[in-house]
């Protein structure tokens, strides 16, 4: 197999070899980026987050992103992931850490446009909601330069520049796993409230009471609101304080929002970062990991940890159902553990699945708060992993696959690095 070309990880702009640390301001240009392509790979090179080898825990260091003594709030909580980082020894990692490297490049300058984007889209249509007799106050752009802790874990699980083996993170060793169990998940997603949990109830009326759009529309009669939603988003009502997405007639004036947008055009559409002829290849690479499901030695892995999980007295077996595809899929192995571990409350109650539609669950019951019966969870999955060899047969498969991909795709992966280097230089 030929091996492919990629910048050393001393390249990278870290000592370590490991991606460069976020930074708002824009990094400098390596005088090597220029001879991208014709580096040869240096074995060993590490991407934030990997290991020298599996272990049998699944053990991942991104799980302690944030998690030191001197650590405070919530840089202090060790988050959950759905997926495990990949020893930074396969096939792929030189390509997914070309991609976090233009990253960190490229993406401070993407984010100010971005939000300067969305600023001219906010002051547009307040000027259109001027002119058609409404009051529109503009909204202030997300502000994440991606630094906290959650963020960087929630990057790692479900970004795309990232290697990674689908089966949830655990930590190093059992006694990591006893203290921590998985980490902390929400379900709703961070800074996300809940009408339905009393504990959010104040800081909703708090966050109610500070928007400015939302208490001009308190005022507003019930045919001005309907037609204030018509002109800003296009909305019909459909019923109580409820309104719904309307197709625009032939001729008809697209609303403030629509016609905002259309004039200013999303700066990631064309951006070098976002922009690539081989999009379909980088997705491609991340789908690796995921078609490993697919592989009848993962569900046969993945029977053997079920039979050890019953030991311990968790009944687990896979469940089968059909996808958006309508090709029949199976879940197995440990994300059932993890779904579980959500479920437990930390009495020791574990929410049925079907009870969510029937009505709100207790926040520990949709979410993971390192409870006690997480914990113990959480080992006797680590302890199963290790008796079946779980995480080294799982990287096997995935290492093998890799290697295929690489084999494959040997010339699309080139002009991906190439493609890279042409970013950066364009800037």
């Amino acid at each position: 197999m030929t091996e492919p070309t990629a910048l050393r990880a001393s390249d990278w702009g870290r000592p370590d070899g490991g991606p460069p640390k976020r930074s708002r301001r824009r990094a400098s240009r390596p005088a090597c980026i220029g001879a991208l392509t014709a580096l040869a790979l240096v074995a060993g090179c590490t991407h934030g987050g990997g290991t020298a080898a599996p272990t049998s825990g699944g053990g991942d260091p991104s799980a302690s992103i944030g998690s030191g003594d001197a650590a405070q709030g919530e840089d202090s909580v060790r988050w959950a992931m759905f997926s495990s980082a990949a020893p930074p020894d396969m096939p792929l990692e030189p390509y997914f850490e070309a991609l976090r490297y233009e990253r960190t490049i490229l993406g401070p300058g993407l984010e100010q446009r971005s939000a300067q984007r969305h600023n001219d889209v906010e002051a547009e249509v307040a000027r259109c909601m001027a002119a058609a007799g409404f009051v529109y106050y503009p909204t202030e752009p997300f502000a994440s330069d991606g630094t906290s802790a959650r963020a960087q874990a929630s990057d790692q699980d479900f970004g795309w520049l990232w290697d990674r083996l689908p089966v949830p993170q655990l930590g190093e060793t059992r006694q990591d796993v006893a203290e921590h169990g998985y980490g902390r998940w929400e379900e709703l997603g961070e800074g996300v409230l809940d009408w339905d949990d009393p504990a959010d109830q104040a800081a909703l009326e708090e966050q109610y009471a500070n928007d400015r759009n939302a208490q001009y529309m308190e005022s507003l009669s019930k045919s001005a609101l309907d037609a204030y939603h018509k002109a800003l988003d296009g909305l019909e009502p459909a019923g109580e304080n409820t309104w719904v997405s309307s197709t625009a007639k032939p001729g008809e004036i697209g609303s403030c929002r629509d016609r905002a947008e259309t004039a200013l055009p999303d700066p990631a559409i064309t951006d070098p970062l976002t922009h690539y002829a081989q999009q379909d290849l980088v997705g491609a690479m991340g789908e690796i990991s995921w078609d490993i499901d697919n592989d009848p030695r993962t569900l046969e892995l993945d029977r053997e940890w079920s039979a050890c999980m019953a030991q311990f007295g968790y009944d687990l077996p896979e469940e089968w159902g059909v996808g958006d595809s309508g090709i029949r899929m199976v879940t197995s192995g440990p994300v059932l553990a993890f779904y579980l571990a959500i479920r437990s409350g930390a009495d020791g109650t574990v929410a049925d699945r079907g009870r969510y539609l029937d009505g709100p669950l207790p926040k520990d019951q949709r979410s993971m708060i390192q409870s006690e019966p997480e914990k113990a969870i959480a080992l006797a999955d680590f302890d199963c992993r290790q008796q079946t060899d779980y995480m080294s047969r799982l990287t096997a498969m995935q290492r093998e696959m890799e290697e295929d991909f690489v084999r494959a795709n040997g010339p699309a992966l080139k002009g991906l690095l190439a493609a890279i280097e042409a970013n950066i230089a364009e800037g």
